[in-house]
Order: C-alpha cells, then structure tokens, then sequence
C-alpha cells in the first residue's frame, strides 16, 4: 500500500517537470512564430495608425508618430477626408472586375477541370500538360501582346458602325479589365486535382439513372466540390482585387481607375497623404474579412485534393 502511494506520488510529481520540458522545446517555435507575426502586422499597424494622423502630422520634421491621433475626419469629414474622394467609385470599379473575372475563372475552371478529369479524349494528358505551362508565363510576358489585343477589339467595336451601338470599350471599360483573366490554369489544375478524389461510382451510379455530363457535374460534382471552389473563388477575387500593372495599362479615364490605382494617386499629393492612408484601409478591410470568414475553405480546399492525382 505504502509502495503504491510513494509510486503514484513520484508520477504525480514528475508530471509537471514533463509537461515544462514539452514547453521548453517549444518555445523557440513559439517565438520564432510571434517575431515573424510582429513583422507581418507591422506594415499594417503603421498604415492604420498613420490613417488616423492629420496632415500636420506628415509635414513636421522627422518620423509620424506611432501612437494614433484619433483624427477620424480622414475618413468621414466632407473636403478632408476619403469621402471627398472618388474612393467609392475605385472600390466599385474594383469589385465589378473582381466579381467578373472570379465568376468566369469558375465557370471555365470548372469545365475543364471536369472534361480533364472523367473524360476521355486524345491529347488529353498534353493539353493537360499545356494548361499547367500557362502557370508559368509572368503576367508581365503576355502583358504586351494582351494590350494590344484590347486596342484592336476596342478599335473594331467603336469604328465598325455595325458594332459602335454596344457600346463596349475594351479600352477604358469593364470587358478590357477582365478579358484577359477569365480563364486560369491554376484554377483548372487546382479543381481537376479535388476532382479526382471524388469515387467514381458515383458517377457510375449518376449514368445509370440517365444523368448527361452537364447533369453529373451540377448535381454531382460540384456539391462534393464546393470546398474546392471556395477556395478558387476567394483566390480569385483576392488576386484580381489586388492588380495593378493590367488596370493602370488599360484605362486612361479616372472614372475607371481601380482603387489601387487611385490610391497610388492620392500618395502621390503630399498634402494628401493621410487620406491615402485612409483609403488603403478602406480597400484592405474587405478583403481582410474575406479570408477570415472563408479560411476553412482555403485550407480545406488546397488540401482536398493532395490524396490523389
């Protein structure tokens, strides 16, 4: 008896020596993650600190203070602040060619990644493979030979009088925004990879009860894959959100700036700084709400598809 109580009070006290060693070999994973936390929040604090600070702030000798001001006119105040700014307008146009660009990216992802995956047709593997090649052309390659693809369609649409009724403008509208982007090949990949985990009795089974290929794919495919589009969909809009170089290229007309292109804008007049600041805010917040609301999806999405391909 006495043995079993001395034995149970050795374990007992070993027990907190065990659970501090297990903290002490974690700790520098542990602080390796804070430090590199503390730098990736860093940029963002000083952006909403400094969109808090009034002009005087940025004009007086050395660094803008790191503690706010408080000074929320540079975002609601009438002649001072982003409201007297076309910011509405640039977070407008922004979510239009987002909204575009991530819709198209599904429905054609969608397509090819289904006709990649169950079908079977010659060439396959090599178009396949030709989808995968276009993941590693920079936008930067094509940027060019896109513009001037834009100029002509934009040229044949005004001068052709049978087409000047559109009114569709490849250059300085919505459709030269998002022509270029309504097709990806990462998406293809990244749903034809989730795609291939799905059994294929089940569509085995969806055949046998007279289910067409545009059947199995609506009510089949696309409900076991919605983990997988999330995460398509929420990369797109992020990606397409965040361009620059392709809606600085193609539009001429303030009205159709983005709201990256009409920040950089308003950080080029000093005496508008702080409101610069305000409006990066203002076009980050959104998307900051996006990822943490839907970051189940991306992870459940990028991993979904790791178990076969």
């Amino acid at each position: 008896m006495t043995a079993v109580a001395g034995a149970t009070a050795r374990k007992n006290a070993s027990r907190p020596s065990a659970v501090a060693r297990r903290w002490l070999r974690r700790l520098p994973a542990y602080a390796l993650l804070i430090v590199c936390s503390v730098l990736l929040l860093f940029p963002l604090y000083v952006t909403a600190v400094f969109s808090l600070h009034p002009l005087t702030e940025f004009l007086k000798e050395g660094a803008p203070s790191l503690w706010p001001s408080w000074q929320w006119d540079n975002y609601f105040a009438s002649g001072a602040g982003v409201s007297d700014t076309p910011v509405g307008r640039y977070l407008f146009n922004s979510f239009v060619m987002s909204t575009v660009i991530t819709l198209g990216q599904l429905i054609t992802a969608t397509l090819s990644a289904y006709a990649f995956a169950f079908l079977k047709f010659p060439g396959r593997n090599a178009l396949f493979v030709l989808f995968l090649a276009t993941m590693m052309v920079p936008l930067e390659v094509s940027i060019i030979p896109n513009f001037q693809t834009m100029q002509w369609l934009d040229a044949q649409f005004t001068e052709q009088a049978w087409l000047s009724w559109t009114q569709v403008r490849f250059i300085d509208g919505y459709p030269g925004l998002v022509a270029p982007f309504l097709a990806t090949g990462f998406g293809t990949f990244l749903l034809r990879q989730y795609f291939m985990t799905i059994p294929r009795e089940l569509l085995d089974a969806a055949e046998m009860d007279g289910y067409g290929h545009l059947r199995t794919l609506v009510y089949v495919v696309m409900p076991l894959g919605k983990g997988a589009l999330a995460t398509l969909a929420i990369f797109a809009f992020l990606q397409a959100w965040n361009q620059y170089l392709w809606p600085l290229l193609v539009t001429n007309d303030p009205n159709m700036r983005t709201v990256q292109i009409g920040i950089a804008a308003e950080a080029a007049n000093i005496s508008r700084i702080n409101v610069a600041f305000a409006g990066t805010i203002m076009a980050f917040a959104p998307m900051l709400l996006l990822v943490v609301a839907f970051q189940r999806y991306l992870v459940r999405g990028l991993f979904g598809g790791s178990v076969k391909g």
